[in-house]
Order: C-alpha cells, then sequence, then structure tokens
C-alpha cells in the first residue's frame, strides 16, 4: 500500500473526471511468439476515450482539477506541431467550457501547411487558438497570450509542454496503483514497464507509484528522441522533487530506479527512422494493434532489440503501456508506405519540424 500520508495528500488534490478508467491490460502472445522472449502485454491507456484517448487524459484530470479550482476559464498550454498533448489538452478543455490557446513550434513563426493532417487537424476541428512559432520564441508568445488574456478579463492557467510537472505525474501515481491492482486480480507479477518518455511527466509518476508501492516492477523509459539519457533522467528527477512539496509525496527514489534508453530516436523529436516504422508494423501485423511512430515505436523498437539481445529472462512478464497517439499515423503515411513496399524512406525529417531542411 502507499504510506499512508503520500496516499492522503494525493486524495485530496482537486480533480476532475476524464478518462475512461481502469484501462484494460491485454496479452500479446502473437508479439511474444514473434518475439521468443518474455511474455508481453499491454496495458491499453490508448483507450482513456478522450479525443482518441492516451495517457495525458490521466494527467488532465488533476490539472483541469487545479485549474476549475482556481477558477481560471482559458487554457495556455505548447508542445510540437502536431502534439498528441495539444490535442487531449484542447478536448478536456472543450469538454469543460473553456478557451483554449495552443503554441506549437514549426519551421518558422506563423506556418500553417495546406495540408491538414493528424493532430493538427483536430486542433483545427476543436477550434483551438494557435499560435506556430520557432522554438527560441516559445517563451515570448506564451507570456504574450497570457497577458493578453488577462487584459481581455480572462483567468488563464498555463499548462508546461506534456502536462509534465508534479500535478499531472499525480495520473501516473495512480495508474500504477491501478497496475498493481489488475495484477493482483490476474495473477500476474509484470517484471518489467516499458513505456515511452518525453517530457518526463509519466516516466516519473510510474516510477513514484512503483516504489511507493513497493511494487518490485522496474520501469524502463524510452526515449523520444535522440538527446542523452541524462537529460530524460534529470527531467523525472525533478518532477519526483517537485512531487515532495506539491503532493506531499515523499518516496526515496535512487538513481537506480530511472532507467532510460535512447537507442531508437531516429536522430530527433517527431523524426522517422527503418525502427519506428517496422515496429509500427510489426504491431500491426501481428496483434492488430496500432502504434504511433513519433511516442510509442520507440518504446517498441526498445522492447523488440532487449529481447532480440536476451536481456528478459523467459518466463518474465513484460507491461507495454501504449501511450496512445495514433492519430499520428496519417502525417507519417509516406514512409510508412515505403516501408510496407520495402522502399528506402522518402524523408525522415517532418515539413513542420523546427529542423526541417
Amino acid at each position: 500500500m502507499i504510506r499512508r500520508g503520500s496516499s492522503m495528500k494525493l486524495a485530496s488534490i482537486p480533480r476532475v473526471r476524464l478518462a475512461n478508467l481502469p484501462t484494460p491490460i491485454q496479452e500479446l502472445p502473437n508479439l511474444s511468439k514473434a518475439l521468443r522472449g518474455p511474455k508481453i502485454w499491454v496495458k491499453r491507456d490508448d483507450l482513456t476515450g478522450l479525443a482518441f484517448g492516451g495517457n495525458k487524459a490521466r494527467k488532465l484530470e488533476y490539472l483541469m482539477g487545479d485549474a476549475l479550482a482556481k477558477g481560471s476559464d482559458y487554457i495556455v498550454t505548447h508542445a510540437g506541431f502536431q502534439s498528441n498533448w495539444c490535442t487531449q489538452a484542447a478536448a478536456a478543455a472543450r469538454k469543460l467550457g473553456l478557451g483554449i490557446v495552443l503554441v506549437k513550434n514549426g519551421p518558422k513563426d506563423g506556418y500553417d501547411p495546406s495540408d491538414w493532417d493528424g493532430n493538427h487537424l483536430l486542433h483545427r476541428l476543436m477550434g483551438a487558438e494557435i499560435d506556430v512559432v520557432l522554438p527560441e520564441n516559445m517563451k515570448a508568445a506564451i507570456d504574450a497570450h497570457m497577458e493578453r488574456l488577462r487584459r481581455e478579463g480572462h483567468r488563464p492557467y498555463y499548462m508546461p509542454v506534456g502536462g509534465s510537472v508534479a500535478m499531472g505525474a499525480a495520473g501516473y501515481i495512480n495508474a500504477m496503483l491501478e497496475i498493481m491492482q489488475q495484477s493482483a486480480e490476474m495473477g500476474v507479477h509484470f517484471d518489467y514497464l516499458i513505456h515511452c518518455t518525453g517530457s518526463g511527466g509519466t516516466h516519473a509518476g510510474l516510477v513514484m507509484g512503483a516504489k511507493a508501492l513497493n511494487s518490485g516492477v522496474k520501469i524502463i523509459g524510452v526515449a523520444d528522441d535522440s538527446s542523452p539519457k541524462e537529460e530524460h533522467v534529470g527531467k523525472a528527477r525533478r518532477i519526483i522533487e517537485e512531487a515532495r512539496t506539491v503532493l506531499g509525496f515523499d518516496v526515496q527514489v535512487q538513481d537506480e530506479d530511472l532507467i532510460v534508453y535512447n537507442d531508437f530516436g531516429g536522430g530527433g523529436y517527431g523524426f522517422i527512422s527503418r525502427e519506428k516504422a517496422e515496429a509500427v508494423k510489426l504491431l500491426a501485423e501481428t496483434e492488430g494493434l496500432m502504434i504511433d511512430p513519433v511516442y510509442t515505436a520507440p518504446a517498441v523498437a526498445t522492447l523488440t532489440d532487449l529481447c532480440r539481445k536476451r536481456f528478459f529472462k523467459r518466463g518474465e512478464n513484460v507491461l507495454f503501456l501504449h501511450t496512445g497517439g495514433a492519430v499520428a499515423l496519417f502525417p507519417y503515411k509516406a514512409p510508412l508506405r515505403a516501408c510496407i513496399e520495402g522502399k528506402p524512406l522518402p524523408w525522415t525529417i517532418p515539413d513542420w519540424s523546427p529542423r526541417a531542411p
């Protein structure tokens, strides 16, 4: 059980119900057979139900709860151009009757492609205010929108990228409790949980929950880009330290608890690679399960690589956390088609990336 003081403080934090919980855990027998390693399972957080589902719904329950408790009527947040986070944040805001401003990075200020696809199309459908800027102009743009909304008489609430603060990580402390309850009901002990980590909130919450519950589950974070492992560990560590104050959740997390792999980032955030495309194809062919090239594909590519290297012991149970985002498949249709047809990828850096050539 979670220590009494921590669990009581967590239960007292404002929360608004947005996700369909608990999400199911399902066995992946065909993938397990194909990889000839451990027994592989999937935690279907792609089925949380908010705007095509995904892990951000759990974080938004706490962040939106805090925003409503503070009387906010507008949300301002930011992320990449084809951001899953922006999609779920916009959906949550609209569901709760709030305004939403999305500041997204792109190859130039004011960028707007002629072809609206994937998450960008969803952002437009939800009527979000969208401001696309270069990464170096992001902070100034956010500050300007916050000031403008205040001048207009609104009460804006700022949410950082991915909701990756202690308040958002609370969603994955609870998710770990949910997993352990399901584990007990199923009579299955999960030796490892593997997931993609970007801004660090999901990773921090899972590690805190696993430690607080004395679960014995090793949490493996897989970087969504090729930045150093230390950067991703640092993001999670910062959120864990913040949680001591904000959540009153004081758990002892050692350096060896923060495991990160970054072998399949593909050169940068949002870049496609042969390994990512093959991971998407593998899950679709073996289990009819759709993952995306940006987040879940690096995690599956890493899972595949670890199985082939015999990292896991036969008989162990590995849980893959499906964090959603399959709507992002469609902007990558050209390289995915090339992978299916056995041809070279036509591009690896998308046009909407700030690093586009």
